[in-house]
């Protein structure tokens, strides 16, 4: 498991999150901060390899999770797929489809 590629991951992430053109609409959160703020908690559990914040931050990268639907809406649903298959990658998922 590369922490580094991982928490890598989750920065870029959090800057996708931060544009002022992020739409949360479709999503669980009421704000872009609330997502950043999940995330943030969630690569501090994963940097010190909690299996359960590597399951929540795996569950968020699903398809039609949370963060799947803020990225589509906000126009960068391309470089999400990107992130969650290194992120799936770097954990050892592999993918159904």
């Amino acid at each position: 498991m590369d922490m580094k590629v991982a928490t890598e991951q989750i920065s870029r992430l959090n800057c996708l999150l931060s544009l002022p053109s992020t739409d949360v609409c479709w999503s669980k959160y009421m704000n872009a901060t609330e997502a950043i703020e999940e995330l943030e908690s969630l690569r501090i559990g994963i940097e010190k390899q909690d299996k359960n914040a590597i399951d929540r931050l795996l569950f968020l990268l699903l398809p039609t999770g949370d963060l799947q639907e803020i990225s589509i809406s906000s126009g960068w649903g391309e470089e999400f797929l990107t992130i969650a298959e290194i992120l799936q990658s770097v954990f050892e998922i592999k993918s159904m489809g």
